[in-house]
């Protein structure tokens, strides 16, 4: 988008492959509002669903005096950051906390396994963009982005990839797979277009486009044959 039109996007829709903190970062930064899922939006907005208190990520954190409170109720204090290094060279800082004493607990058969003392870890940053798109998708302008989506982009991939078959690339590398998808969006751009041309009545316009495009690739496959003989003799 910034190459073709020499500027950023006012307005990003996406699904929640996207919804990760390298991502969300760089939207923030750059002024774009994030209309873009995160792992377990849908599962969040379901009328019967409710929070696994024994998850780390639903643990009540005091940003204040920097620490979390565990579903017993006891404190867990912070002990140090871990980085975590994505495959694209992005690094998340992780917090980590633990609890004291978690021996004889009525509740750690539900909490965890592993011996000694719960250790959880938390993105603090991904938290805070986590919220900031939840306060965006539910909101009304938020609904009507989520609802153009499901209509524009995904009925098109649903036709190419089910009613089309077209499910894997022909070809290797990025710029051989540019060509074969912009092959396949204009095949299905003249596909729809006659469609609505039928529809409308209007077969005579199909007849005339067909002859046009069939003369233009006759012409290219002429002029091509043509500089091959002058490169072969």
């Amino acid at each position: 988008f910034s190459n073709r039109y020499d500027r950023m996007a006012h307005t990003v829709v996406a699904d929640s492959g996207y919804g990760s903190e390298e991502n969300y970062r760089f939207m923030s930064e750059n002024g774009m509002e994030a209309y873009v899922k995160y792992n377990y939006f849908h599962m969040e907005q379901r009328p019967r669903f409710k929070p696994d208190p024994f998850k780390a990520e639903n643990f009540y954190y005091n940003e204040e005096h920097d620490f979390c409170i565990c579903p017993m109720g006891q404190r867990m204090r912070r002990i140090g950051t871990r980085n975590v290094k994505t495959a694209s060279g992005y690094v998340s800082e992780n917090a980590r906390y633990r609890a004291v004493r978690c021996e004889g607990c009525p509740l750690r058969c539900r909490c965890f396994k592993a011996k000694g003392n719960r250790t959880i870890e938390l993105n603090h940053r991904l938290r805070q963009y986590k919220r900031r798109a939840k306060e965006l998708l539910c909101s009304e302008k938020g609904l009507k982005h989520r609802g153009q989506r499901c209509i524009e982009p995904e009925a098109v991939f649903g036709q190419i990839k089910n009613n089309m078959n077209y499910k894997r690339f022909r070809h290797f590398g990025k710029d051989k797979v540019f060509m074969d998808f912009a092959f396949l969006a204009i095949a299905f751009n003249i596909k729809k277009m006659c469609a609505k041309l039928t529809k409308e009545g209007m077969n005579w316009l199909i007849r005339l486009f067909y002859k046009l495009t069939t003369a233009v690739f006759r012409c290219w496959e002429h002029i091509n044959q043509r500089n091959l003989q002058k490169i072969a003799a």
